[in-house]
């Protein structure tokens, strides 16, 4: 066998991490010294030098030392001391995600393919409205040797402290989506700098200056947010002082389609009204073409529609919708590529997004 890495360490805390019992943070070190530093079959550390490395007690280190053998990491040999365990016989992926229709269908479509492609097996977990962070760990199905999470679509709260829950289990863990600042692990997120240049771009150059943008998904959403504060510096830079943005003050779990149609009504009755409508979301552009049709506003000689984020079929409305769209299976092969990476928590990656133009948008009426 070969003799462990001659590299010294110490007992390190984190911010977030000083209300944990000690043994806890011990086990996350020499869990991390594992994943980094060892290859399957090496032998790992004694007790003894653990005591004198980290300077903690024997009880402790022992307690560590069998979660980590109950997680699947180390295995012990009473008289030769502990071993790595890195075996990858199956490789996991747990989808954490809200469990409303829309979101949980389309997550599922995105990772199932790649998944199958990947020899990867996936389980979803819908995250229910009242769920808590540590109820959802709990249906996590398999160790974390054997299975990694990949969060998408919530709050930034639930975020990081689902990010904090899975790294004292042990899960190697990514978010979808938006990068959270302070998250424990990796990220795959969204351009909005470019998402946001591409919508103004184009509807500009086409000749539209009086652009609303609705804000229809919860504001509490971190993506939501991102995608508004981006916006309103563009407005602001550009001195689109005709252009508008809208919140409906969604609420988190609440029906973010209606909240589109709602808001639609109202700005259209408006003087003037204006001459193109940018929801940001797919499926708030869905009830935007919904108004407009039902109203008999001509798409797009009298409004032009725009939705950010693709959606199943959005190409086959009554009139097809231009939206903001990117390749998702790229960015499901870059989720799990990066969760099967070493060191996940440092590893961070964008992915650019282009504009599908469909029949939903054209310039203004004279």
């Amino acid at each position: 066998m070969v003799s462990p890495p001659n590299q010294d360490f110490v007992l390190t805390l984190a911010a977030s991490e000083l209300k944990q019992p000690l043994h806890v943070r011990v086990r996350q070190i020499l869990r991390e010294r594992i994943l980094n530093d060892f290859k399957h079959g090496q032998r790992f550390y004694s007790e003894r030098d653990l005591m004198q490395k980290l300077g903690v007690s024997q009880a402790t280190i022992r307690r560590a030392i069998s979660d980590l053998a109950g997680e699947g990491y180390l295995q012990t040999d009473p008289r030769r001391g502990f071993f790595v365990r890195r075996v990858e016989e199956a490789r996991y992926v747990g989808l954490i995600t809200p469990a409303s229709d829309t979101r949980l269908v389309a997550a599922s479509a995105e990772y199932a393919e790649i998944c199958r492609k990947r020899n990867c097996i996936l389980n979803i977990y819908g995250f229910h409205k009242n769920d808590k962070a540590k109820d959802i760990i709990r249906l996590v199905q398999r160790k974390p040797t054997e299975e990694r999470i990949v969060l998408m679509g919530l709050t930034a709260d639930l975020t990081l402290e689902l990010g904090i829950g899975l790294k004292t289990a042990g899960y190697q863990h990514i978010v979808v989506g938006s990068r959270v600042a302070g998250f424990t692990g990796g990220s795959v997120s969204q351009d909005h700098d470019t998402e946001v240049d591409l919508v103004i771009n184009y509807l500009t150059q086409l000749g539209h200056k009086r652009i609303h943008f609705i804000v229809n998904e919860p504001r509490i959403l971190l993506i939501t947010k991102l995608r508004a504060e981006k916006i309103q510096q563009q407005m602001e830079a550009r001195h689109m002082t005709q252009a508008q943005i809208s919140f409906c003050d969604t609420r988190n779990w609440g029906d973010s389609y209606e909240a589109a149609y709602r808001k639609a009504d109202q700005i259209m009755k408006s003087k003037p009204p204006p001459t193109a409508i940018v929801p940001l979301s797919g499926i708030g552009a869905w009830a935007v073409l919904r108004y407009a049709i039902e109203n008999s506003i001509k798409v797009p000689q009298q409004l032009s529609i725009l939705g950010f984020d693709p959606i199943i079929n959005s190409d086959i409305l009554p009139v097809p919708l231009t939206e903001v769209t990117f390749s998702q299976e790229e960015r499901a092969a870059k989720a799990l590529d990066m969760l099967w990476s070493d060191n996940v928590a440092s590893h961070h990656e964008l992915v650019t997004s282009k504009l599908a133009i469909r029949d939903s948008t054209g310039p203004p009426a004279s």
